[in-house]
């Protein structure tokens, strides 16, 4: 038999939302239970989400922001509550806060209905964990710790409905309510929450590892009075101690000066630590509005050494911090506040007098690039007594040293026609041989030859000059080698020793090029009763004449070489001589010209080595001579 069908049961009649919404808006409680009576299908209106106005709402919600509680029992009667309360939509909270992802429960809450609340959760199942566009992954107990909403707090946790410390944010950060309340500095919210028994040393997981625990945000907030209030209810203070200068700086920057005092009244901060923060306000070149902060701290660094009769421990006045002292008074301060040269010297008397004794690198890098701001300014001479001052402050420390600056600035005032002092190129040069300059450092010994090759460019008078020469005759006596063994000799005749000349090398290239006859020229002559002009290195056991040939079209190189009384015979260890190695006709025309007569110690040398006459068995041969033997063994196996 055909059934026949209702024509309302096809479609729901388009006026039906609009008229329960009224209803339930204007808490019609049995009026609106007739009209659910006689729907055939309730649950299609009670489980959608509809606008009015520029809210988006379902008729749970709707009851619960006018908190209507029998209307809502009426609705769990006409359609499950399951299907209901975790609806979202969005709702004005006031005229500033419209929130999307809203539920039924929210909505009672923030409107203060908590019987409706209660309602919703014991009947109705809804869900006090659920989150909304404001507060993604934030649970209703989060949130209203955020919002300062202790009706809230107070109605989820007397009722049990959320665990004061087991309910997290559902993010990586995982705070908990008093973390919240602390971060807002609510403190009336946080005498509740640890009446409650909330954990006050809980840590959440914020990726600023410094910020974790309640107390630590309050002092990153700068709150005085919940720092205090955690304070004295027994907050753990070891995070503070922790990363106490990340939280000075933080109360410096932002001028919370009731924090610093906490903090140093705890002994989590010294007044060293102060200064140093203060310090640290004033960069290279630094807005007068940052000197002037800095000059508050200094003060109030000052005014803590008065009450703890704490005195400073001054350095001497030295010719890199232009014989200035520290300030003793807030006189001596104020005067120099707004003096940006005087006030970075401040800075580095006090990093100084404080950092030198931890042997802490920090103090280093304010003295590097005031350097290059002295450079940029053209004033080179503070500039090297200011970097012949940190060179002794890194030995001082224990730490490596490096000459490169120090080329560097002198390239830089040849290019500008400046005028180096002799006194200072000297004391410079003979940081080469301070305990801090490692014989064995590449580094090192390419500096030592920069120096040498700037020292030919200088002009200098008679006793200058010879002041230079007994430099560069203890430099020779060192006899260094790189790690490959290449002599002073070798490097000064190879184009690879261009390569590893690369800091800033663009200010260095056009004064310090290899080959270098006139830095050869003055090795020879300062240091020839020590140089080995046959040395070998150990690649390819070529003599500095063997890569002159290899590499070198000046025929000048090579004869300064040879005049020096480089060997024409010796050999590589593939048994080349350096005419094998000639790479030019100029080069071995000039060679072919000195080949003959040879040496009588050469022709022996030769032979012995031709004869494979085992000489290492021999005793009274020392290895010098066994070394001058293998150097003419043209057959080496």
């Amino acid at each position: 038999m055909n059934e026949i069908i209702q024509i309302d049961s096809l479609y729901a009649d388009e006026y039906v939302p609009d008229k329960l919404y009224v209803l339930v808006r204007d808490n019609l409680v049995d009026q609106l239970n007739d009209r659910l009576s006689n729907l055939t299908n309730p649950t299609q209106y009670l489980t959608s989400v509809s606008w009015h106005g520029e809210e988006k709402l379902s008729l749970l919600m709707v009851a619960t922001l006018n908190g209507y509680d029998e209307i809502v029992r009426i609705l769990f009667a006409h359609c499950e509550p399951q299907h209901q309360v975790e609806l979202e939509g969005k709702v004005i909270i006031s005229e500033k806060d419209i929130i999307d992802g809203m539920t039924a429960i929210q909505c009672a809450c923030y409107r203060s209905h908590f019987n409706v609340a209660k309602t919703l959760i014991d009947i109705g199942g809804a869900d006090v964990n659920h989150d909304n566009k404001k507060w993604p992954y934030y649970p209703l107990l989060i949130q209203a710790s955020a919002e300062n909403r202790l009706d809230i707090v107070r109605f989820l946790i007397e009722n049990g409905y959320s665990d004061i410390n087991k309910t997290q944010s559902n993010d990586r950060n995982q705070c908990t309510a008093l973390i919240w309340a602390a971060h807002r500095g609510y403190t009336t919210l946080i005498e509740y929450l640890l009446e409650k028994d909330a954990d006050i040393n809980y840590s959440c997981l914020n990726i600023d590892s410094f910020l974790s625990t309640p107390i630590t945000f309050a002092v990153n907030r700068g709150n005085i009075d919940v720092i205090q209030l955690l304070y004295s209810r027994g907050a753990d203070i070891g995070a503070l101690s922790t990363y106490h200068t990340k939280f000075l700086m933080i109360a410096v920057q932002l001028q919370y000066f009731d924090v610093i005092d906490f903090l140093f009244k705890k002994s989590i901060i010294t007044i060293d630590d102060l200064e140093l923060t203060a310090c640290s306000l004033i960069g290279i070149d630094p807005p007068i509005e940052h000197m002037h902060k800095a000059l508050m701290f200094f003060n109030l660094a000052m005014k803590f050494r008065i009450s703890r009769q704490t005195l400073k421990n001054c350095i001497k006045p030295i010719i890199a911090y232009e014989y200035h002292q520290e300030c003793q008074t807030y006189e001596e301060l104020d005067a120099i506040k707004d003096d940006h040269d005087r006030m970075w010297i401040e800075t580095a008397l006090v990093r100084e007098r404080i950092l030198l004794s931890r042997s802490d690198n920090t103090l280093m890098r304010p003295l590097l690039d005031r350097g290059d701001l002295l450079v940029s300014r053209g004033e080179f001479d503070k500039c090297l007594h200011l970097w012949i001052h940190a060179f002794y402050l890194y030995q001082h420390m224990q730490m490596n040293t490096c000459l490169h600056r120090f080329v560097w600035i002198f390239c830089k005032m040849i290019t500008e026609n400046k005028f180096i002092s002799i006194d200072r190129f000297l004391q410079t040069c003979y940081l080469i041989f301070e305990p801090s300059q490692s014989r064995s450092c590449d580094d090192t010994i390419y500096n030592a030859l920069s120096l040498v090759v700037i020292a030919t460019k200088q002009t200098t008078k008679h006793e200058e000059r010879m002041l230079i020469f007994h430099w560069v005759a203890k430099l020779c006596r060192e006899n260094l080698l790189i790690s490959n063994g290449k002599t002073l000799i070798h490097l000064c005749v190879d184009n690879e020793t261009n390569q590893p000349l690369n800091w800033r090398r663009s200010d260095t290239l056009p004064h310090i090029r290899f080959p270098n006859l006139p830095a050869l020229q003055l090795l020879l002559t300062c240091g020839h009763r020590w140089l080995n002009v046959d040395a070998i290195e150990l690649t390819h056991g070529c003599t500095a004449l063997h890569l002159a040939c290899l590499q070198s079209a000046d025929v000048a190189i090579i004869k300064c070489l040879v005049d020096a009384g480089a060997h024409l015979d010796c050999v590589t260890y593939y048994g080349d001589t350096p005419k094998d190695c000639a790479g030019n006709k100029a080069t071995r025309a000039f060679l072919n010209c000195k080949t003959t007569p040879h040496r009588l110690k050469c022709l022996c040398a030769r032979l012995i080595a031709n004869k494979r006459m085992r000489t290492i068995e021999y005793n009274f041969l020392t290895s010098q001579l066994n070394g001058f033997i293998l150097l003419h063994d043209v057959q080496k196996d």
